[in-house]
């Protein structure tokens, strides 16, 4: 049985893989930590685990319904001119529920449907 190193080097070999790969890769990074931010960040703004989870539910929502337009948005225009105004829009989103300036599942909201995924 291969390696999954064996699987993934053989994989970027592949023409563009690598060029489509990196990018997707360095901007999937802060994506494992988001969910448990926002529970932290809003319990500890709120004292409610129970604002939390609907903050948390609120951006899962978000993202089944902003996913797969962000995505036919990769798809007709490309990556390299769609992610800087996505990076840009969810660095806004996360200023928003950093500062407070707008409730919390707003924030929450824009914040996971602006992720560039």
């Amino acid at each position: 049985m291969p390696s999954a190193s064996a699987n993934y080097r053989t994989l970027l070999r592949t023409s563009g893989a690598a060029a489509f790969f990196l990018p997707a890769a360095v901007g999937r990074l802060g994506i494992a930590m988001t969910g448990i931010g926002i529970v932290w960040l809003v319990h500890a703004r709120t004292g409610s685990y129970a604002a939390a989870g609907l903050v948390t539910g609120g951006f899962a929502v978000a993202d089944a319904v902003a996913g797969p337009q962000f995505e036919r948005l990769v798809d007709r225009f490309g990556q390299a001119r769609v992610l800087p105004c996505a990076l840009g829009a969810h660095a806004e989103a996360v200023a928003l529920l950093l500062s407070g300036a707008v409730p919390d599942l707003v924030a929450g909201v824009l914040t996971w449907g602006s992720l560039p995924l």
